[in-house]
């Protein structure tokens, strides 16, 4: 059963149907904090490919694509030698990274999920 409180912010009449109803729903939208919409790992995979992995690569190999005769330098992808799924150790090994342009990057994936499949 509902019951007729105030709002411990603006002051307006509310009805409320739990005890821990305190503030209007003006005031609630208006003092909440925004939902991330990345998770933890993604943010730290993130920070490791830019700050790590990309100088990394960009001084070992240089800014190009990594397979033979392919000589894209933009656009790249940063991709994992040993796959993450079965490898999760080596997500942050950048001896297990290589730079792949995007076509090469999408043909690699599309090869490994069809081979699973069949």
């Amino acid at each position: 059963m509902p019951v007729e409180r105030s709002c411990k912010v603006c002051g307006k009449k509310i009805l409320v149907y739990t005890t821990i109803q305190n503030k209007c729903r003006d005031c609630t939208i208006k003092n909440s904090k925004p939902i991330p919409q990345r998770g933890k790992q993604a943010r730290m995979w993130e920070t490791f490919r830019d700050k790590v992995a990309i100088p990394y690569l960009d001084n070992k190999y240089g800014h190009v694509c990594s397979l033979k005769g392919c000589n894209v330098t933009t656009r790249l992808d940063v991709d994992h030698i040993k796959k993450r799924g079965s490898n999760p150790g080596l997500k942050f090994d950048v001896k297990n990274l290589r730079y792949l342009c995007r076509p090469h990057h999408i043909q690699e994936t599309d090869r490994l999920h069809w081979t699973k499949k069949a």
